[in-house]
């Protein structure tokens, strides 16, 4: 695995729609306790995880991934299509850990920031100045390190007015320019960006669209980037991965 930065095999995930009741008392403290134990829960029906390929599954239950499998090599920017529904999100807080998977296997080489949407990754009532100390400590990046990347972090995301401001007065578009410039200046392996383009005006677009090819061709870091815009999808990336009602199909995309 010593070229390849991400390797998801037969990942799925399955969300129960509302809670399930177990018709007894006993039953749900059980839950209950292995919910708080960070436990599975007892009585989730295995059989249907098992047999999830034939569709065996109740009507409050849906598969967001199905049997998912795919590689990415180091210093590949990997592009991520499909309409709304399609699973993309759901994929992206699996690799991010922010959610679990039903079942499979995620094997990530290094370690990753993510920029999934405007809201997280940030401390609301820290200042801007504060949350990117936070998020180099959380990259285990030393202070020093972080005060190295400081000034150009700041400058590329166009907020030092504010920046000792809280982040819950910046707007949407500010929030979004200083999260980007945090996420892809703070040397992490893997840069995972969805729909960051769909904030901003035209010129931090491009800029967003430069800093993610020189943060894969110069520095060799891996990029996953989910957008709508397939020429900024064109533009970046040699191949994406089509997400659709949960499957995927790697396509090569022809160059711009």
């Amino acid at each position: 695995m010593s070229d390849i930065a991400i390797k998801i095999e037969n990942l799925s995930k399955l969300y129960r729609l509302g809670e399930i009741g177990t018709g007894t008392l006993s039953h749900d403290l059980n839950r209950w306790f292995a919910k708080f134990k960070g436990k599975d829960d007892p009585f989730a029906k295995i059989s249907r995880i098992n047999h999830h390929k034939n569709n065996k599954i109740s009507e409050n239950e849906i598969w967001a991934l199905k049997d998912i499998n795919f590689e990415v090599k180091k210093g590949e920017v990997l592009g991520i299509i499909g309409k709304n529904g399609a699973g993309k999100s759901t994929l992206l807080k699996i690799l991010s850990k922010i959610t679990k998977p039903t079942s499979g296997e995620i094997k990530l080489n290094g370690k990753i920031a993510s920029l999934l949407e405007v809201g997280t990754g940030f401390h609301q009532e820290m200042t801007g100045r504060e949350n990117i100390f936070l998020n180099g400590a959380i990259l285990g990046m030393t202070k020093a390190e972080i005060k190295r990347k400081f000034d150009e972090i700041v400058d590329f995301s166009g907020v030092e007015k504010f920046i000792d401001t809280p982040v819950k007065r910046y707007s949407s578009g500010m929030y979004v320019r200083l999260a980007f410039a945090v996420a892809a200046h703070l040397e992490p392996d893997i840069l995972i960006v969805d729909e960051v383009l769909a904030v901003g005006d035209a010129e931090f677009q491009k800029k967003c669209i430069g800093k993610m090819k020189d943060v894969s061709e110069q520095e060799g870091r891996t990029v996953l980037f989910v957008s709508h815009n397939m020429s900024a999808i064109q533009n970046l990336c040699k191949n994406a991965l089509l997400l659709n009602q949960g499957s995927v199909e790697m396509k090569s995309l022809p160059p711009k």
